[in-house]
C-alpha cells in the first residue's frame, strides 16, 4: 500500500492569503501546503480521498493518472470544490467512478454538483460517477475501506 498526501494544509492552504506570519512568509518549501487530500494505491486500485480545490494541481504535481474510487470525508467546499476534475479520469478511463461519502455528503454533492446527472451535457463534459452513500465497509478490488 502506497499513500502520498497531496495536500496537508489548512482550509485556506499554506502561505493563507493575506497573512504575515513566520511560516506564511517563509520561502522553505515545506511550508507550502495545499488543501488536504490523499491517493492512496492499494492492491492494484487507485483511490482519493477528498477532491480540495487544488485538486488538478495536485494531480498534475505528483503524477496521479487514475482514479478508481473517490471517498469524501465531507462536503465542505475546501474538501469538494476540486471535484469536476474527476471528469478527466472518468473520459480517461471510460469509465464510471464510484464516489463514496455518508449520507449527507452525498445528498450535498448531488445539489452542488447537479450537472452530473443530466445526460444532456457532452461526455466529456462532467465527471461520470455514480454517488454512493457509504454507511459501511466498501471494497475496491481488495481494498476495504471503512468510513
Amino acid at each position: 500500500m502506497h499513500f502520498t498526501f497531496l495536500g496537508t494544509g489548512t482550509s485556506h492552504g499554506i502561505p493563507m492569503i493575506g497573512c504575515s506570519c513566520a511560516v506564511c512568509r517563509s520561502d522553505d518549501p515545506r511550508n507550502r501546503r495545499r488543501r488536504c487530500s490523499l491517493y492512496v494505491v492499494a492492491e492494484g486500485k487507485h483511490l482519493v480521498f477528498d477532491t480540495p480545490p487544488d485538486f488538478r494541481d495536485q494531480v498534475l504535481s505528483f503524477g496521479v493518472e487514475r482514479v478508481d474510487a473517490v471517498f469524501l470525508t465531507h462536503a465542505h467546499a475546501d474538501h469538494i470544490f476540486g471535484f469536476d476534475d474527476v471528469r478527466r479520469f472518468s473520459t480517461l478511463q471510460d469509465q464510471h467512478i464510484p464516489v463514496h461519502g455518508s449520507a449527507g455528503t452525498i445528498a450535498l454533492m448531488r445539489k452542488k454538483f447537479d450537472y452530473v446527472d443530466k445526460s444532456s451535457y457532452g461526455f466529456e463534459s462532467v465527471p461520470r460517477v455514480r454517488f454512493t452513500e457509504q454507511s459501511q465497509a466498501v471494497a475496491v478490488g481488495d481494498a476495504v475501506i471503512t468510513p
